[in-house]
């Protein structure tokens, strides 16, 4: 079902003074694609932490939930068309987000929850306090559309191993049986010089192979994920969203290796967002 563009989508995560990664890159992609965008920061920090020191704290979740109650009071939230959810910050913020969740789907019981499981990644392992996982897991997991996981993430949700298309697949499968997901999208699957994105449905599973490019990752699957959203949402096609967010991400990439900068090369690569120079195609698997 195609839903009206002028519909916004809410955004809960994380935002950075500098850089772009969180919601400092997933509402600039939103609104680039022609979505607007309804802003909440899990937490404020002032750069990315790898940058290797940051100031700033986590959102509280009464604060989260105060401006959530105020968007529903004043009507805000009846045209929401989709939420999407990443970095929480803290547990508590898991309680949050579900309540946002559950507040706009009363807006709008129409509403797509696409969840971003924030956790960790490759080689680093977890980033998160202890208690976010099973958090996820039990809070936001039960009442997603969509969940992106990557590879690690994938691996810690489903319990299984992944690290080829057809275990990622088998881990998808997993949580798509568990849950009422209509899509697990899994991305950062590395095999030799090239990532491999996948999208699996309880029916069918796609992939798209990009070459591996060497530049900053900070905010890729923030990127990634409002990009798929924003393609979903125009007609809920997996596979198409799939290949173009792929190929909008590449194409992101691509330039920020050319900048040789520490950030994603957001601004300069905007054009890409909605129409990326090389379409990679999604193949089925």
């Amino acid at each position: 079902m195609e839903i009206d563009m002028c519909q916004p989508v809410l955004t809960l995560q994380s935002s950075v003074a500098y850089g772009h990664v969180g919601n400092s890159t997933a509402a600039f992609a939103l609104q680039r694609l022609g979505r607007e965008v309804i802003r909440i920061d899990t937490v404020r920090f002032s750069n990315h932490p790898a940058h290797g020191g940051f100031t700033g704290d986590n959102t509280s979740s009464a604060e989260i939930n105060s401006l959530i109650s105020g968007l529903y009071s004043g009507g805000f939230l009846l045209n929401v068309s989709a939420v999407l959810s990443g970095y929480l910050g803290t547990s508590a913020n898991a309680q949050s987000v579900k309540q946002a969740v559950l507040t706009t789907r009363t807006a709008n019981p129409a509403v797509i929850f696409c969840l971003d499981p924030v956790i960790g990644d490759r080689p680093k392992g977890s980033f998160v306090a202890e208690d976010v996982p099973n958090a996820i897991a039990s809070e936001l997991l039960p009442i997603a559309d969509i969940a992106t996981p990557n590879a690690f993430e994938l691996e810690i949700l489903s319990g299984l191993k992944v690290q080829t298309t057809a275990q990622a697949i088998q881990a998808a499968r997993v949580l798509l049986n568990q849950h009422s997901l209509r899509v697990v999208v899994t991305t950062g699957l590395h095999v030799g010089n090239s990532i491999i994105t996948i999208a699996v449905t309880r029916s069918q599973a796609w992939e798209v192979c990009t070459p591996r490019i060497d530049a900053p990752a900070f905010g890729a699957g923030d990127l990634f994920c409002a990009i798929f959203l924003a393609r979903y949402l125009e007609n809920a096609l997996p596979d198409r969203a799939l290949s173009l967010a792929a190929s909008s991400v590449f194409a992101v990439f691509a330039e920020t290796a050319r900048s040789g900068k520490p950030e994603l090369s957001l601004i300069k690569a905007q054009d890409a967002l909605l129409n990326p120079p090389e379409i990679f195609p999604a193949e089925v698997k």
